[in-house]
């Protein structure tokens, strides 16, 4: 994987190498899947956390440990480098694939809130917010 780091956020890519024996140009490096994520509050507040957002795999490339490993990438750039203790995501409470993913890396789902919460912030009616406590 390839990534680019600023102070507060992070694009994780996830790189597929060329097989070797390929052609020339057949099979070079190509973009397979990647994230986005950012840090939410100061390092070392105790409600900071890593928001990660807009996490793809190119759909050749699914259920190969791709959004495992994106994933999994974007835990140890918040302990690391953005020094939080926390992951939070939104997943469409449609998508059963990836929250599976996520409730096998151990993110659960937050409770919805109250009705202000959802008027606040409608996407809760399709959306799940998850999280996870980093060890």
């Amino acid at each position: 994987s390839a990534s680019a780091v600023s102070a507060n956020r992070a694009r994780i890519v996830a790189v597929a190498h060329a097989k070797e024996g390929a052609k020339d140009g057949e099979g070079d490096d190509d973009e397979v899947g990647g994230l986005v994520c950012w840090r939410r509050g100061r390092a070392g507040d105790v409600d900071a956390s890593v928001f990660v957002s807009s996490v793809y795999v190119d759909e050749r490339h699914r259920r190969r440990g791709v959004g495992r490993a994106l994933m999994m990438e974007a835990e140890k750039f918040g302990r690391e480098a953005f020094g939080v203790e926390a992951m939070t995501l939104s997943v469409n409470c449609w998508n059963a694939s990836a929250i599976t993913m996520y409730r096998n890396l151990g993110y659960e789902i937050e409770p919805r809130g109250s009705i202000v919460d959802v008027v606040c912030d409608p996407l809760r009616l399709v959306q799940h917010r998850m999280r996870k406590t980093l060890d």
